[in-house]
């Protein structure tokens, strides 16, 4: 009866196939989609190293220990410019250890970015901690037209 066995092996590796099949399918499909964070220089990217938050201000070399979550929290340094006597002759004031945290998601053109950010950093002044330390809502690449 070696054939009778043989299919029998055959039936039980077909059936834990077919119930394998499935499993693989459903956790490929539970992945959470990337979030993207688009910035004011129209700047659309994934754990981005610079984020412009003004025409002459921003953070760069911005570090990232995780990506994808609700909300996330990046390192980097603030570059502030003063703009006196003008914004092309201004000062740059730089704050390493700033901290860039999103919150959020939102869907533009079918993808996900951060909804909301803010810069935090113990140096800032009053004015400072007012423009970037309150939540904001973060662009998304349908505010450009």
């Amino acid at each position: 009866m070696p054939c009778r066995s043989a299919l029998r092996r055959s039936l039980v590796a077909l059936t834990l196939a077919a119930a394998v099949v499935p499993v693989t399918g459903s956790l490929a499909g539970a992945a959470t989609p990337t979030i993207h964070l688009y910035d004011l220089s129209r700047h659309d990217s994934v754990k981005p190293r610079t984020f412009a938050v003004t025409q002459h201000d921003g953070l760069s070399a911005l570090r990232w220990a995780h990506w994808g979550a609700r909300t996330e929290t990046g390192t980097g340094t603030m570059k502030i410019n003063d703009c006196e006597p003008s914004c092309a002759e201004g000062h740059i004031r730089a704050l390493p250890g700033a901290h860039l945290q999103l919150r959020g998601a939102r869907v533009d053109q079918g993808q996900r970015y951060y909804r909301q950010y803010r810069i935090t950093h113990p140096a800032f002044t009053a004015q400072e901690r007012h423009a970037y330390s309150r939540w904001t809502d973060a662009y998304v690449p349908s505010d450009f037209g």
